[in-house]
């Protein structure tokens, strides 16, 4: 399911289930080892054979992927690009791949061609740091409750369910304002393991199931309630039932649990026959290869070639596997089954420690490091012609110089302060396109001595009750809480609106309206055009000024010019046509223009490409978009002052 997910088969949009089931099999059947150490006769956890089995168990595949990885990108990769695999391939080397994306603020829902190859290692993460706290957490818990007797086993589920409900709330506060975090957390996640863990340590729970029914003489099919249990998380992953993924994920927990009682309670019948049927145990058993392999596969194939859905499916489907496969023969199995590892735990882990060192910090900088660097905020390489190229430290600049999302996360309930001033307060409010935006505008408002607050939605455009169909799931949501908590709250004079293009031919998209569903093409229109304009006449009428910055024209995706810069390509060959003529949302922007003196609408066509419809990729020396639809933050700056002289003859500014 998680392949089908990251491939981009609508229907499996809710695909990425599979990591929550795996977090609750792995709490179920590592907890499972730990107990037996536990309750035998030591009545302790053997640490050293534990660590030394784990790292058997899960270094040798992925450092061999981190390594491949490494090597493709210092091929394949352009030294912009390789400064962001470096950063990630060194986080997951070093098992905090989950905590990098948080700072990095990743959204995992929009992956697209400029994720990270690695970026399923966040999951791997998760696992390693828990297989590192849980054994000494459980151990902890069972010397601690050992003056209960027998009541022992039950005082330690009341602690460890204690542990998982502190983790479950944390999961649900942060899942409206942070999905990110609340996503990729070990926090966050570990009521999953535990969730696991708890249906290990209450084996009277399976008991309990076998004798339903026993009084009456009609036992419960439980290999038909597993097969259905199987069906019901199948549906969770599809596209059917509109849920957020962190809600998804508590719901996907619960029927696992409600699994994995249901198989034990079983004791064969036809559904553990159809689970343990050959070729899908063999899967299970190179699963763990796929999950490594699959999202390497798919990015290396994006970044190389446009394929179709369909094709993408079939080619990383056979390629994961394949390569899932070797790596279970060749590279897992010899050193699961090395018996002089056996009688060497303790050096078995330190072993394993520094080879992902020697990975992360040695191996993988050697490998993709470059000279790029970022340049002081303005700085420029003047004098280029049609067929030079642009040079690594310009790169650096481009790529490095983005908007700081964790001093102003997407979708908080309390906005960031971008500037401070005495003369009125502003808000910027969009999806990453107002984050590109906002560092302009910071210093516009410090020149005009203006308050500028950060309303950022994260994938979520601004257009109340219309959303893009495949981002953003919490979207509406969001949009709710800033027009109808944040901004009256603020009461800005002036609100800035600015996101993707969801017309642009060269990128046309579906979206999401509350109450009409998905909408595109001539439909999408005329829905766009009634959002916009009963957000911007709401805001008009409230007393406040409305800048709306038109959607940039955007390359296609095969046309990225900043990718054809970082791949050594000639400023004349990275060159893209824009659709020049104005979009459907650009006329309804110029109208509410037209319409009303408090709404004024910015010409980014011009500001970003004056030789419409040719776009250049570099002007004045700075390099213009960072990817095929974002400017970069330092050409953004450059426009300063067109937009401060086009607000005050408007009567904005003073």
């Amino acid at each position: 399911m998680v392949l089908v997910f990251h491939v981009g088969v609508g229907a499996m949009s809710g695909g990425f289930i599979g990591v929550d089931v795996f977090f609750v099999l792995s709490g179920y059947l590592v907890t499972g080892v730990l107990l037996r150490d536990l309750q035998g006769p030591s009545g302790r956890v053997r640490f050293g054979r534990f660590y030394a089995r784990r790292a058997r168990r899960l270094l040798p595949a992925s450092l061999a992927v981190l390594v491949v990885v490494s090597v493709a990108f210092s091929i394949l990769g352009g030294a912009a690009e390789n400064i962001s695999v470096l950063e990630s391939v060194r986080a997951a080397a070093l098992y905090v791949a989950n905590w990098h994306f948080i700072a990095q603020s990743t959204d995992y829902f929009a992956a697209d061609l400029d994720a990270s190859p690695v970026l399923h290692f966040w999951s791997l993460a998760v696992e390693e740091q828990f297989y590192l706290a849980w054994p000494l957490i459980l151990a902890a818990i069972f010397a601690v409750t050992t003056r209960f007797g027998r009541r022992q086993m039950r005082a330690a589920v009341l602690l460890v369910g204690a542990l998982a409900s502190l983790s479950l709330v944390g999961a649900l506060k942060l899942a409206g304002s942070e999905t990110t975090r609340a996503y990729y957390g070990t926090d966050t996640r570990a009521y999953q393991l535990l969730a696991g863990a708890l249906v290990a340590m209450l084996p009277g729970l399976v008991l309990r199931a076998r004798s339903l029914g026993s009084h009456t003489g009609k036992g419960v099919p439980w290999p038909g309630i597993s097969i259905s249990a199987v069906g019901g998380l199948v549906i969770l992953g599809t596209s059917i039932l509109g849920m957020s993924p962190i809600h998804r994920g508590v719901l996907t927990t619960a029927v696992t649990v409600g699994l994995l009682i249901a198989l034990e309670a079983s004791e064969g019948g036809w559904g553990i026959r159809i689970l343990s049927f050959r070729p899908l145990a063999y899967l299970g058993r190179i699963s763990y290869g796929i999950y490594l392999w699959h999202w390497v596969v798919i990015v290396l194939l994006r970044h190389e070639f446009d394929l179709s859905t369909t094709w993408l499916l079939v080619v990383t489907s056979v390629s994961a596997t394949a390569l899932a496969g070797v790596s279970y023969h060749l590279i897992e199995m010899p050193v699961r089954t090395a018996t002089i590892l056996d009688a060497r735990r303790w050096p078995t882990v330190g072993a394993g420690l520094v080879m992902s060192l020697l990975v992360g910090v040695v191996a993988a900088p050697a490998l993709l490091s470059s000279d790029a660097e970022v340049l002081p905020a303005g700085s420029s390489v003047a004098a280029l012609g049609p067929t030079d190229t642009v040079n690594d430290r310009m790169l650096g600049q481009a790529f490095l110089s983005v908007f700081d999302y964790r001093k102003c996360p997407s979708s908080a309930p309390d906005p960031c302060v971008l500037a401070s001033g005495d003369a009125g307060s502003a808000i910027v409010v969009g999806d990453s396109h107002a984050g590109v935006y906002a560092p302009m505008l910071a210093d516009l408002a410090r020149e005009q001595d203006l308050t500028l607050y950060g309303g950022m939605l994260s994938y979520c455009p601004w257009t109340q009750g219309i959303r893009f169909n495949e981002w953003g799931p919490d979207c509406l949501d969001d949009q709710d809480q800033m027009f109808e908590e944040i901004l009256p709250r603020l009461d800005p004079d002036i609100v800035f609106l600015a996101h993707l293009p969801a017309d642009d031919p060269n990128q046309p998209s579906k979206m999401r309206d509350r109450d009409a569903g998905v909408v595109g093409g001539a439909s999408l229109n005329r829905h766009l055009e009634r959002r916009v304009r009963s957000l911007v006449e709401r805001l008009v009428a409230d007393g406040r000024k409305v800048v709306l910055f038109e959607p940039l024209p955007v390359a296609r995706t095969e046309d990225d010019p900043f990718a054809c810069l970082d791949r050594g390509g000639r400023l004349k060959d990275c060159r893209f046509t824009a659709s020049h003529p104005p979009t459907a949302e650009d006329r309804v922007f110029r109208q509410l223009d037209a319409e009303s003196s408090s709404v004024v609408s910015l010409d980014m066509d011009r500001a970003s490409c004056p030789s419409l419809p040719t776009c250049e990729p570099v002007l004045d020396g700075q390099i213009v978009r960072r990817d095929y639809n974002h400017l970069t933050v330092s050409f953004a700056r450059t426009l300063r002052e067109a937009v401060e002289d086009r607000l005050v003859s408007e009567g904005f500014l003073g």
